[in-house]
């Protein structure tokens, strides 16, 4: 029989990629990771190249496996060459668009090394998957995707066969913001936790690869950002000088530093082995650059893959889409149910997409790219300063099926990304900005929103949201707006990017929405929990995700040491959960500590000095420099259709001149509640009398009728102030994504994202806040409100200062912990934000006990930046415990919010 010469060349086989950028995001589809052409648009990239050995010489005919990813216009066309020398073969362009395999041309081969490169024709998003060499001109590689894998298992000389891992305490599938805390938090608890993440770097949704930030109920509630694990991960981010617009690098560090955490990268949860009907025995996963499969085994199983995979492989109840009305009694579902979900998006994140150069650059998409609506009203939208930020607003229309076409989703929203470029190019109003900016694009990731939610034993609905109801089995809460985006997508037009837009107060998250219904070892953390699609809305964003995650690693961990599942937890564990939890840092909104072995609940507190003018925060943002009216300023302010129609807007306002002074304010309503901000209201003039020489709040008797609208209950105003001598106005930092202002630069008003001006529409309200001792140990480890806040001390008095607990009797204690203030209110969101450095947070501080009638100290710190820090030593009856704090971080008050102390196992 005759021998044939074969050689298989996978994607990542290619040694110098040049322009063309690995893709894995869909190997469970078409069956391997592959290379696609993604640079600067209609600019070819440079090739990818790879060397091979030819055994023997001969005819060797040549198997490409690529994709035309537009079936009947062929954007991305390719050659391939040999040793340099192109035989012009079009590749990229059969009238399919599925993934096919092509003949490239027959090649004579002498034996010894020869190159093999891509060579992009068009610059839009050429995809090339394998190639195979054959000197057999009767074989025909196989289409599907099993055979597709045994023949280059075959020729590859590569084992198929499935091998086993092996066997740990906890799994947890999915790397994102759920994964990480849920299997950081299983680890810390001494479980044996195996990882498995299907990118090659950590952060999912918050990774390098999208962007998207941590953000949650901090970005509309004061003193609300949520602790434990996410406040850890943010810290580290924050004090990281490299990473900007994602959180991959803290999360890593995090994890690294685990002793019973294996993570493994790159491994995609591809099956369930189950012990019977409702029990997860081990998974499989597939690597998804060697294509290997291992089994692993666990007796707790946490899904935090975002798109339910794991749940879906075991035979979980999920749900998919929209529900109609009538199952959960919400009036903003559908009447009928469907299957549409809201779109992903590419790289949106505070990076620019766009650069500025030094020349003008010309940009024209394609006929077969779907144009945008030139009009701005049309468009409806807002685009930054100069168009160069790619927005969460460029989405797909939700008919497409993120699941099982993710590559067809990703391309769409490719085409979204180029119709955009050429809107701000050619029609944008303000296209003169854009004309030296060039592209500058980063990622092919989808970055999804919503897939399957898993059933559990409750389902989260619209008005346990919007009631803001306090459940009793409750591990953790909520506070996003219920933010539901345009099933239209960019294409929704003058409608705006918003389906539904609601404030939420800060409604608790229970604990049987995170385990399923069927499946008796199956926690599940992220966006597919269980909730309905209204609800998703407002518990979908990362930080919130990062407490589900905690909470679910915790109870794995609890289920495996009292030899129970997770609804048995549920069932005779719950305060002991929630107990832990609240020990651990996460906040439950109507829960406090009530540990019996934490000896400082019963404690007196006294403080070497106390604050006594210190005022209770009601607005986020912290007050910025005083800007003069030397121009005409302004602010787009926001309002909810909940408190009535607008009677007045209040301006914190600053006079330098000895007499009262009449301001004039330019006011209209701007936007329709869907974040559109392009539809405008009549223009009103108002005038108000600013007090002479010092700061107050200045009425302006706005006045504007608010027509109640249940699926928006927020609307914009934009105010701006005239020129105005001797007149300032206040300015905020680190303000939330609700805040907008700007100023006028040519006669056009300029949005300046980065500040915000003083406003409210009730009249503030100033409380001294109680800094007493005694707050420390009031079982509330975060501000509540001013009668239950944290100690400060004296700002005149210099530290060192410090707070002592008397246990009034010796108890036995091996360890204490302390919260420091890391400002839990701002930023309100994290979007082009950090801090390095909180003021508020005590840098350098001693920690000691008195026993056996004298002080000891049993810890140190300095340079700390966290906002909560654990010691141990050797245990020992205290009769008092002491905190002195010898530096904060830039405060002149010392401030400690909650000590706790007790028997550490």
């Amino acid at each position: 029989m005759k021998q044939f010469t074969e050689i298989w060349i996978d994607a990542i086989d290619f040694t110098q990629k040049g322009g063309w950028k690995e893709d894995t995001q869909f190997v469970h589809l078409m069956g391997s990771p592959y290379l696609i052409a993604a640079s600067e648009p209609g600019i070819p990239v440079e090739d990818a190249t790879v060397t091979i050995t030819i055994p023997r010489s001969g005819l060797y005919r040549i198997w490409v496996r690529s994709r035309n990813w537009m079936r009947f216009h062929a954007p991305g066309t390719f050659n391939l060459l040999v040793d340099g020398s192109n035989n012009h073969k079009t590749l990229g362009a059969m009238p399919s668009d599925r993934w096919v395999w092509e003949i490239s041309g027959d090649f004579d081969l002498e034996s010894g090394e020869h190159t093999v490169s891509l060579h992009d024709l068009t610059g839009y998003f050429g995809r090339c998957a394998s190639i195979l060499l054959t000197t057999d001109l009767d074989y025909v590689p196989s289409p599907e995707i099993t055979r597709i894998h045994k023949e280059r298992c075959r020729i590859k000389g590569m084992d198929s066969k499935t091998t086993h891992g092996g066997d740990y305490d906890v799994i947890v599938a999915g790397g994102g913001p759920g994964g990480v805390p849920a299997a950081i938090a299983a680890a810390r608890m001494g479980a044996r936790v195996l990882l498995l993440q299907n990118r090659s770097i950590l952060g999912g949704n918050s990774s390098t690869e999208s962007g998207i930030t941590l953000d949650g109920a901090g970005v509309g509630h004061i003193n609300a950002r949520e602790g434990g694990i996410a406040e850890e991960i943010r810290r580290i981010r924050d004090r990281d000088p490299v990473s900007n617009g994602d959180w991959t690098r803290a999360m890593e560090c995090l994890t690294s530093a685990e002793e019973n955490l294996t993570v493994l990268y790159n491994n995609n949860v591809c099956g369930v082995q189950m012990a019977d009907s409702a029990t997860i025995k081990s998974v499989t996963s597939l690597n998804v650059l060697t294509l290997q499969k291992t089994t692993y085994s666990a007796k707790m199983f946490i899904d935090c893959t975002g798109d339910a995979w794991l749940g879906y492989y075991a035979g979980a109840k999920y749900r998919f889409g929209r529900e109609a009305q009538h199952e959960h009694g919400e009036s903003m579902a559908p009447e009928i149910a469907d299957t549409l979900t809201m779109s992903g998006c590419l790289k949106a994140s505070a990076l620019p997409f766009l650069y500025k150069t030094d020349k003008s650059i010309d940009y024209h998409a394609p006929a077969w790219v779907p144009a945008l609506p030139t009009d701005d009203r049309e468009f409806g939208r807002v685009i930054n300063e100069d168009g160069s930020k790619l927005s969460w607003w460029l989405e797909i229309p939700n008919e497409y099926d993120d699941m099982w076409d993710g590559e067809e989703s990703r391309d769409a929203l490719l085409l979204v990304m180029l119709g955009y470029y050429d809107h701000i190019k050619n029609h944008w109003s303000n296209k003169e900005r854009a004309r030296n900016l060039k592209f500058n694009f980063a990622s092919v990731f989808n970055a999804r929103r919503e897939a399957r939610r898993l059933i559990g034993d409750y389902v989260l609905t619209q008005d346990d949201c919007l009631s803001g109801r306090r459940f009793d089995d409750a591990v953790t809460y909520s506070g996003w707006h219920m933010d539901i985006h345009h099933p239209g997508g960019i294409y929704s037009g003058a409608e705006g990017p918003m389906h539904i837009a609601r404030h939420v107060p800060l409604p608790t998250i229970p604990y049987r929405c995170l385990y399923s219904k069927n499946i008796d070892n199956l926690f599940m953390a992220g966006r597919n929990i269980s909730v309905s699609h209204v609800a998703l809305g407002t518990t979908r964003v990362q930080n919130t995700i990062a407490t589900m995650g905690q909470a679910v690693g915790t109870a794995a961990v609890m289920c495996l040491q009292l030899n129970t599942t997770p609804r048995g937890i549920y069932q005779h564990y719950l305060r002991d959960l929630q107990q832990t939890l609240i020990r651990n840092d996460l906040f439950i909104p109507g829960f406090k500590n009530e540990d019996p072995g934490d000896p400082c609940l019963n404690a007196t507190a006294t403080a070497s000095s106390v604050k006594t003018t210190e005022l209770f925060q009601t607005m986020q943002g912290e007050d910025g420099e005083l800007m003069p009216l030397d121009i005409p300023r302004m602010v787009i302010a926001c309002a909810l259709r909940t408190n009535g129609d607008v009677d007045g807007i209040y301006l914190k306002l600053h006079s330098a001149l000895p007499v009262p002074k009449t301001v004039t304010m330019q006011a209209f309503t701007r936007g329709n509640g869907r974040d559109n901000f392009c539809v405008f209201g009549d223009t009103i003039t108002l005038q108000a009398e600013v007090p002479p020489m010092g700061e107050s709040w200045v009425r302006f008797p706005l006045s504007i009728p608010v027509e109640p609208e249940e699926f928006q209950d927020r609307f914009y105003i934009q105010v701006g102030l005239d020129p105005a001598e001797g007149i300032s106005w206040r300015s905020v930092k680190d303000l939330t994504i609700f805040h907008r202002a700007g100023e006028m630069v040519d006669g056009e008003w300029v949005i300046k994202s980065s500040r915000g001006y003083r406003h409210s529409f009730t009249k503030p309200v100033e409380e001294i806040a109680d800094c007493g001792a005694q707050n420390v140990a009031n079982g509330h480890s975060r501000i509540l409100d001013a009668t239950h806040y944290e100690w400060v001390s004296d700002p005149a008095q210099p530290l060192p200062q410090w707070l002592a607990l008397d246990f009034k009797a010796p108890t036995v204690i091996n360890s204490v912990s302390i919260v420091f203030d890391t400002d839990m209110s701002n930023p309100g969101t994290c979007w082009t934000i950090k801090r390095a450095n909180v003021p508020q947070c005590v840098e350098d501080y001693i920690v000691e006990v008195f026993t056996k009638g004298a002080w000891q100290t049993v810890a140190a710190a300095t340079g700390n930046f966290m906002r909560k820090r654990t010691h141990a030593f050797p245990a020992c009856p205290a009769e008092k415990l002491r905190v002195t704090v010898l530096k904060t971080s830039g405060d002149p008050s010392a401030r400690i919010i909650e000590i706790r102390a007790g028997l550490a196992q």
